[in-house]
């Protein structure tokens, strides 16, 4: 993992195409803890329209540190990381510096989840868990429905396809 006093942060590109020096914002969130306006920093510079950058995969370790070290889940990380490795396919190679850290962070995505200590999940963390968990096993294809699909959008699904009520679910 690299190190947030690492000066290449400062050399790395994010989704935008432009340098991003995604280090300060991962130390506020250790520091001070998460905020909305941190959040959609992150949202925003590490991702953009399907863009990438050396930054969003740098970010990513850091970012399942964070879910590991919280005593509840925040679905912020987990629907962030899976974007990245979704989107990643379809953007430049994660670079070799970071390569080992990225895929391994996305490879200990079950183990995090299932030590983790909260076990009263909101809707969204289980969307951006289910996403995780999909890529950690290579199922890309539910990965995206995971992320993607709402609980609400799934019942209604769920009952078109098959008759079964929500209430019998």
């Amino acid at each position: 993992m690299l190190a947030l006093d690492d000066p290449r942060w400062k050399t790395y590109d994010g989704g935008y195409g432009t340098p991003y020096d995604a280090s300060e914002p991962l130390r506020q969130l250790f520091a001070a803890g998460p905020s909305q306006a941190l959040w959609d920093q992150l949202w925003d510079r590490l991702h953009h329209q399907g863009d990438l950058g050396p930054a969003s995969y740098a970010a990513v370790p850091h970012l399942l540190e964070f879910t590991r070290s919280q005593p509840k889940l925040d679905w912020n990380p987990l629907a962030l990381i899976a974007l990245i490795e979704l989107e990643r396919p379809r953007n430049l190679p994660v670079p070799p510096e970071l390569s080992d850290a990225y895929f391994q962070s996305i490879v200990k995505l079950p183990e995090i989840l299932a030590e983790h200590p909260d076990t009263h999940w909101s809707d969204l963390v289980m969307q951006g868990a289910a996403s995780c968990l999909a890529l950690a096993r290579d199922q890309r294809e539910f990965a995206r429905i995971y992320l993607e699909l709402s609980l609400k959008a799934g019942l209604v699904w769920l009952k078109d396809e098959t008759g079964c009520e929500p209430a019998s679910v």
